[in-house]
């Protein structure tokens, strides 16, 4: 077995959180009198933490001050809201338990804020996540390595037996400056195309390929 440990992306990789991003952007949005965006428009919006949707959600003359006010507006909405489309991927569920099974160990490495990233883990996975790390004042949002670094050092991995799975450009960047081999998974928010742009050379476009990545 080669890999010992994985360490996937929450976003768009082992959940499908668009439906609630969505939901509270567009709750935001129409506080501060915008129109509402549509679910494409918030897949382009995704990847680099909440408050780089904020900016992306908004025109391009917007300020500061603005921005500021639209974040917290989607973040109070989202504190409240962050579960009710969200859901596991199909077959992330049982992969996770298969690799559990097998001795692997698992987390999760987010872009979302610690304590959101925390409680959505926690609700749809339990203990088939061995940790999950989110921004935080001490871990600054991916392709920072840092909370990669985190993980690693907790869970007593190595690069050598370390897979990161993502669905991102930030993702691979993460992976490059972690120094880990990486998968992109191709079902999440970004096509293949993108991925490949992005530096990508090993992609998963199921879960079973993914768990043949992991296993074989």
């Amino acid at each position: 077995m080669k890999y010992k440990s994985v360490i996937f992306d929450m976003d768009g990789t082992v959940l499908d959180t668009l439906g609630d991003l969505l939901g509270a952007m567009n709750h935001a949005m129409a506080e501060h009198g915008f129109k509402a965006h549509t679910l494409e428009e918030m897949r382009s919006f995704v990847g680099d933490g909440l408050y780089m949707m904020a900016v992306r959600a908004l025109p391009e003359s917007a300020d500061k001050k603005l921005i500021d006010s639209v974040f917290q507006s989607f973040k109070a909405y989202y504190n409240d809201h962050l579960n009710i489309r969200t859901k596991p991927y199909d077959g992330i569920p049982e992969l996770l338990k298969k690799l559990k099974e097998t001795g692997i160990k698992t987390a999760v490495s987010s872009n979302k804020y610690d304590a959101g990233a925390k409680m959505l883990s926690d609700i749809h996975f339990g203990d088939l996540i061995d940790m999950t790390v989110g921004e935080s004042e001490l871990v600054p949002k991916k392709p920072d390595p840092t909370g990669t670094f985190l993980i690693m050092d907790t869970l007593g991995c190595d690069r050598e037996s370390t897979l990161y799975v993502g669905d991102s450009g930030v993702d691979i960047q993460t992976a490059r400056n972690a120094g880990l081999p990486m998968v992109a998974v191709c079902w999440g928010f970004r096509t293949r195309q993108q991925l490949e742009a992005a530096g990508a050379s090993r992609f998963a476009e199921t879960v079973r390929e993914l768990e043949s990545h992991i296993l074989n």
